[in-house]
């Protein structure tokens, strides 16, 4: 079901900018609003999940969006990021981050980073739909970000009209998705993305024989995640069966995933633990016993399971699930993911 905001705020006085008190608290990423002028009208976020997506569409008057190192410090627990994908509507926008500063035009689409200090300024009003990917699901590599936020994408190419498309109906009707096709829908629309930003970041760069050897690496490993999101719930998921699968050597297998930060068995886990605490906070989540989302998730001993979640989330997973992600039940966020409090 789709989450409709009221994105006013009670605007300071006396200012010809004038900025809300503090940032708004999102639950995924915070950032401070400033208003060019008192808002006759208040606007509207409408936020809408499909899978690991959200979808926002945002419409409001003149507004400027500014996500500091104080707002990336204050954000709960989502370490790994996201690539805001933005489709721009009828007003445009001009984006600030890493150095650049882009004046994105009606209908086209530009992109940026959670995880760095960015400004997005709508100074003619919003009109807006973007689509968070988390970095995790995404496989980007820093270089890759580092090229391709505050640009635009080319708009004459057909990766970028696939994805704007994608953007703008996805934004309207995710929640009419079954629940089955919403998580393979949301791979399929992850993986157009990824390769948007692998055109987009190659747009400028010569290509070298390392330059092919390093995207052809990115490419298996981008396979290899994906063998073991499809592959989750199967307790022998471990570096012999994927090696087996793509039809390397163990060892081949680890050297591939030197340099990203993790290994094979810590991925597993670390997806593993996720997919559970999403199950765990359901309201909806049928057999919600911490012993029957670990089995399902791949985990066969469920006092392991339990260590491995606190460790990792702070606190008990029939915790987690009772207060729906550790927030108290008066406060917790409803429905999950960025929601304006």
């Amino acid at each position: 079901m789709a989450s409709v905001t009221d994105t006013a705020g009670q605007p300071d006085d006396g200012s010809t900018l004038r900025r809300r008190s503090g940032a708004v608290p999102v639950a995924a990423v915070p950032f401070t609003v400033a208003s060019y002028e008192p808002p006759s009208d208040p606007g509207r976020m409408t936020t809408r999940q499909l899978g690991h997506l959200l979808f926002l569409t945002t419409e409001a008057g003149p507004r400027c969006y500014t996500r500091g190192p104080r707002e990336i410090a204050r954000g709960t627990r989502q370490a790994e990021g996201f690539l805001v994908v933005a489709v721009m509507g009828a007003t445009g926008a001009v984006v600030r981050q890493d150095g650049r500063t882009t004046e994105v035009p009606a209908g086209a689409v530009s992109f940026w980073y959670s995880e760095t200090p960015h400004v997005v300024d709508y100074p003619d009003g919003v009109d807006v739909r973007v689509c968070l990917i988390p970095r995790r699901a995404l496989g980007a590599r820093d270089e890759q970000l580092a090229r391709v936020t505050a640009t635009v994408a080319d708009a004459g190419g057909p990766v970028a009209a696939l994805v704007a498309q994608s953007l703008l109906t996805l934004a309207e009707t995710a929640e009419d998705c079954p629940e089955f096709v919403a998580g393979r829908l949301a791979r399929n629309v992850t993986d157009l993305v990824a390769t948007l930003v692998a055109e987009q970041a190659a747009r400028d760069t010569p290509a070298t024989e390392d330059s092919r050897t390093e995207d052809s690496r990115y490419a298996r490993i981008r396979e290899i995640h994906a063998y073991v999101d499809r592959h989750l719930r199967d307790p022998e998921l471990g570096p012999q069966s994927i090696a087996a699968a793509h039809d390397i050597s163990v060892r081949s297998l680890h050297k591939l995933f030197e340099g990203e930060g993790t290994t094979v068995s810590r991925l597993i886990q670390r997806r593993r633990l996720q997919e559970s605490a999403e199950e765990l906070t359901r309201e909806d989540g049928g057999d919600s016993t911490v012993s029957g989302v670990a089995q399902r998730w791949g985990f066969t001993d469920p006092a392991h399971f339990s260590r491995l979640f606190r460790a990792s989330y702070g606190i008990s997973p029939s915790r987690w699930r009772d207060t729906r992600g550790g927030a108290e039940p008066a406060t917790r966020p409803d429905p999950p993911g960025p929601v304006f409090r």
